[in-house]
């Protein structure tokens, strides 16, 4: 039985992690930084078939005795670049099938015989071997190499070529066969022990913690459906997240049978609503899981609308916070039991947070979350927000990022702004309904907020339901007819406390629920909050030292939104971004898998399976190393010469190189 826990290595820092890891500084010792053969049991001569200052293999590259390099952004660290540094690095998992018996043969042929290496190889009882620092950039993936790491997985593959190959014992339990298409290549192939896949979500599990820019996400053909084709390259080579062999190389077929989207799924939690939307949780442990019926979907969104809209008392969106004024309002307010518990509804990163802080109109406590996800070939990046919430410093059994996350213990104080980093899976508790809001409106409820640096569903299937309307024009305050105008019974400019309530009470709000206005944050405090209600004749009525009360009271306790938050988030400094109705986006959103999971998944014919042909190979067939080792893995990239520190901190969503 393998280990359950062991230290993992990431730019020269040791990590204890609950997955069976054995690093080369322990036995068996399989080190891909050293010049020179390792003895293993498939072949116990290895040091006289690989000598310091003799070639591994004959590639066309030529001579060399190195089995790894540096990677080219982080060249400036020489062999020990930083975590930090490696963190932000790294951004995809590339997973091989190794056409091996075990990983002391898959070390043997790939590492000792040919000079190529992978960080990770997984054996058939689920032990996983670390050969070399993540830091470090193995010979596994050719140009991927740059931004990857990798993990071979021990599987002799073509089922049809090696029939019976595991039914005797000796190379771990009998495997099942599945017979899967890939480049419209039918292939017969030896599924992967219960323990390899155990053991590949463990490490998984820890990579979500300690790797911020590796998402849970895999290659789509469609929103939510594993890809099983190659993709284009220049779509590769911006991909982030797990992706396999056969997606980078069309004469490739590794790593086989893989299910990228149930592991990738199980990765990520369930998709859930930030709040059960009819009321109590039906038992302690229960979460608001999205329904699997798109009938379901609706009437849940429904229910949600009516929390908000039918209820009347404000936080309309995307105008009238408090229910009143042409003022921009980038969320909706849900009103909920007090301390009834606030739910990620999709994976991410919580990259922000307040506690401790109460104001005149209640709590400003917030959780920040930013979500990097697939629909389809299209990357997205958006942010969710949770405003008011209860404090958890108060709580007899804080949520349990708090209790987790080291960077909160350290700094965290009452009222101020923590940035974070804290991985978080869909479904999670992230906090407890507060209680906010002018005195008549006073009451347990949060502000929900999703909202995006850029436009996110710009030629997606399905998304020309988004209309996008530039705000900026008016500042703080909405000037597009669209919104006003249908708003506007009176025609007077101004929108009154009883319009609102009347338009959204009415069903009228329903007009704007796919509207995507562009407009400045209301948690921004430039530009100056006070100065921007004293022009309109919104607020003529109101004295200027009432005014400045009204900030004072009302808006100043809630801002957090500085050049500190914005550099650190990856947001912008000027506050402006696009912003969507909560439950229209997480309703939209759901829809778009739902329907994927509707379509089904691959289905394949077993008796039309054939051995792989001669021009398809996995990571064993490669015996010149073609689609491992490139020469772009030696080359400086003039691209990565512009890059400093600070730009790989833009992680997964980093600007492109332009000549």
């Amino acid at each position: 039985m393998p280990r359950t826990s062991g230290d993992l290595i990431i730019g020269s820092t040791r990590f204890h992690v609950d997955a069976p890891v054995i690093n080369w500084t322990e036995g068996p010792r399989w080190d891909a930084t050293l010049e020179y053969g390792i003895n293993t049991a498939t072949d116990p001569t290895g040091n006289a078939r690989c000598v310091a200052g003799v070639p591994y293999g004959k590639l066309p590259l030529g001579p060399y005795t190195k089995r790894y390099s540096l990677r080219p952004r982080l060249r400036q660290f020489g062999l020990h670049p930083t975590y930090e540094a490696v963190k932000a690095a790294v951004r995809q998992f590339v997973i091989h099938h190794d056409g091996c018996t075990s990983s002391d043969m898959c070390f043997s042929v790939l590492q000792n015989e040919r000079g190529l290496s992978v960080h990770f190889m997984i054996d058939n009882d689920g032990t996983i071997y670390q050969t070399i620092d993540l830091g470090l950039m193995a010979y596994h993936a050719s140009e991927w190499n740059i931004d990857s790491i990798g993990v071979e997985m021990c599987n002799k593959g073509d089922a049809k070529e090696y029939p019976g190959v595991y039914d005797g014992g000796r190379f771990g339990p009998k495997r099942k066969t599945k017979a899967i298409k890939i480049n419209n290549n039918t292939i017969l192939s030896y599924e992967y022990t219960e323990q390899q896949i155990t053991s590949l979500k463990a490490l998984g599990k820890a990579l979500m913690r300690l790797l911020p820019n590796l998402p849970a996400e895999f290659p789509q053909a469609s929103p939510g459906k594993q890809q099983w084709n190659t993709i284009p390259k220049d779509q590769s080579m911006r991909f982030a997240g797990y992706i396999g062999h056969y997606h980078l190389w069309n004469q490739k077929w590794d790593p086989g049978p893989f299910d990228f989207e149930t592991f990738c799924r199980e990765l990520r939690g369930a998709f859930c609503y930030p709040v059960f939307p009819r009321g109590d949780a039906p038992k302690p442990d229960a979460i608001p899981a999205v329904p699997k019926q798109a009938d379901d979907l609706k009437d849940d969104a429904a229910e949600l609308y009516k929390a908000n809209e039918l209820r009347a008392d404000g936080g309309f969106f995307p105008v009238g916070p408090w229910g009143e004024a042409r003022l921009w309002h980038g969320g909706v307010h849900l009103a909920e039991k007090s301390d009834a518990a606030v739910f990620a509804p999709f994976p991410g990163r919580l990259i922000a947070a307040r506690m401790g802080k109460s104001s005149p109109i209640g709590s400003v406590n917030f959780v920040l979350l930013r979500h990097d996800m697939s629909l389809g070939a299209t990357r997205i990046q958006f942010y969710s927000l949770y405003m008011h919430l209860a404090d958890e410093l108060q709580a007899d059994k804080p949520v349990d990022w708090i209790q987790k996350s080291k960077t909160w213990q350290s700094e965290a104080k009452a009222g101020a702004v923590v940035l974070l980093d804290e991985p978080i899976e869909a479904g999670a508790r992230i906090g407890r309904v507060g209680t906010a809001g002018p005195a008549d409106l006073s009451k347990p409820q949060i502000h929900l907020e999703f909202f995006s640096t850029s436009e996110l569903f710009n030629g997606l299937p399905g998304a020309t339901v988004w209309t996008v309307v530039d705000g900026t024009g008016g500042g703080r305050f909405c000037d597009a007819p669209q919104i006003n105008d249908i708003i506007d019974s009176n025609h007077d400019g101004m929108l009154s406390k009883q319009e609102l309530q009347t338009f959204f009470t009415s069903g009228n709000g329903a007009q704007l629920h796919f509207t995507v206005p562009l407009f400045v944050s209301e948690w921004t405090a430039e530009p100056s909050w006070s100065e921007a209600l004293r022009v309109p004749k919104d607020f003529q009525k109101m004295k200027p030292a009432d005014i400045d009360q009204l900030v004072a009271d009302q808006i100043t306790p809630g801002l957090w939104w500085d050049s500190n938050t914005a550099q650190h988030c990856r947001l912008p400094l000027d506050g402006i971004v696009y912003h969507y109705h909560p439950i229209a986006f997480l309703a939209w959103l759901n829809q778009q898998l739902l329907d994927a999971a509707a379509s089904g998944g691959q289905s394949v014919d077993a008796s039309a399976a054939q051995k792989v042909p001669s021009n398809i190979t996995d990571d064993f067939g490669d015996k010149d190393g073609t689609t491992m080792r490139s020469s772009a893995d030696v080359a400086e990239d003039p691209c990565n010469q512009k890059l400093l520190l600070n730009d790989l901190v833009q992680g997964f969503d980093a600007p492109e190189c332009t000549k």
